[in-house]
């Protein structure tokens, strides 16, 4: 496969969200959405990564230029295919892999394994899944893996609304097939101009669409409710402690919260009830006791906090011993030997 573009969709309100905030920048155990969406796509090494927004854009924008995205905007809420025309000056002609901003839980191997089926396919593929209740979703008619054609619940025929295979969004569209796009007419009952609708522009070229069918749904659907939002952060905080336990950290129960952007060294050990936020860096041989809080911290080898304290901005050093009951404050450096005690409230 040549060099290719990710298109992000980012564009959406999300008004199952109830909130002022874009849906793409709530946040998952700590970060926004849509930083584990740009995360993968960068795995992948893309030519380039484009962020469609729309809705909120001057929230959504500055973030999402932070992490070296380009960024595109739909003017008007038009629909999927007037969302990927609207980053058409930045593909380029390349290939253009579409991925969604609320759909943080994608893993990069199943992003591999997908352009891995496109290659060999050769031509438009979308990703498909099976779930058990399909309400809100657009089905997908097979036959194998090749598509028949993808209908949206609004246009579904009854024989249509029972079929439990539906479509992702997730798609890769060859360079030479972007054009296609442009073909799309707005002829539905939300008067939107669908992406799924470039697989009657394909087959009309005499060309065939298929579909990669991946089998855990949980992963590659969006996230559209507060509940479904609740329900990734429990994935998410899963995954973020087999992360650390395969890295060599033993954490002794599953009541433990560490947000992604920490890092934690071999050897340490993490008691119950303990939150570890913000940019905390965390040594080798660490012992962190119970019901501890510490956000934007530096905790260097060595260092054993006993329990039920909190840690914000602070810096203890090689070796040193904090008592349980502490609370230590920002810029504090916390050094081996320094005798704090019990209860105490520590300030830069």
């Amino acid at each position: 496969m040549k060099g290719f573009s990710v298109v992000i969709l980012a564009a959406g309100k999300g008004e199952r969200m109830i909130s002022a905030k874009p849906k793409v920048m709530h946040e998952i155990m700590g970060s926004p959405m849509v930083g584990y969406v740009i995360e993968k796509a960068q795995a992948l090494s893309p030519t380039n990564i484009v962020a469609v927004l729309g809705f909120g854009r001057e929230s959504v924008e500055g973030y999402v230029r932070n992490l070296g995205v380009e960024c595109a905007f739909q003017d008007g809420q038009k629909g999927t295919a007037h969302a990927v025309l609207a980053a058409e000056r930045f593909v380029d002609g390349n290939d253009v892999l579409v991925l969604y901003g609320d759909v943080p839980l994608i893993e990069k191997e199943t992003l591999e394994a997908f352009l891995s089926f496109y290659r060999k396919a050769d031509g438009i593929v979308f990703m498909t899944t099976d779930v058990d209740n399909p309400t809100g979703y657009g089905r997908v008619v097979v036959h194998g893996d090749h598509i028949e054609r993808i209908v949206e619940e609004i246009d579904c025929t009854p024989d249509e609304r029972a079929i439990h295979r539906i479509n992702t969004g997730i798609c890769v569209i060859p360079g030479r097939l972007f054009g296609l796009l442009k073909d799309i007419r707005a002829d539905n009952k939300k008067g939107e101009f669908y992406l799924t609708d470039i697989c009657r522009m394909a087959q009309k070229e005499g060309l065939t669409v298929r579909a990669y069918q991946h089998t855990t749904a949980a992963e590659v659907l969006g996230i559209n409710s507060r509940k479904e939002l609740l329900e990734a952060n429990v994935i998410m905080k899963n995954r973020m402690l087999h992360y650390h336990t395969g890295r060599g950290v033993t954490i002794l129960d599953r009541n433990v919260y560490i947000e992604s952007t920490v890092t934690i060294s071999k050897d340490t050990t993490i008691y119950p009830n303990v939150h570890i936020m913000g940019n905390t860096h965390i040594g080798s041989g660490v012992t962190i006791g119970p019901n501890v809080l510490m956000r934007d911290c530096i905790i260097r080898d060595g260092v054993v906090v006993d329990g039920f304290g909190v840690m914000e901005g602070a810096e203890i050093q090689e070796g040193a011993k904090v008592p349980p009951f502490s609370k230590i404050g920002s810029r504090t450096v916390l050094k081996k030997g320094a005798v704090i005690w019990s209860f105490t409230e520590v300030e830069g």
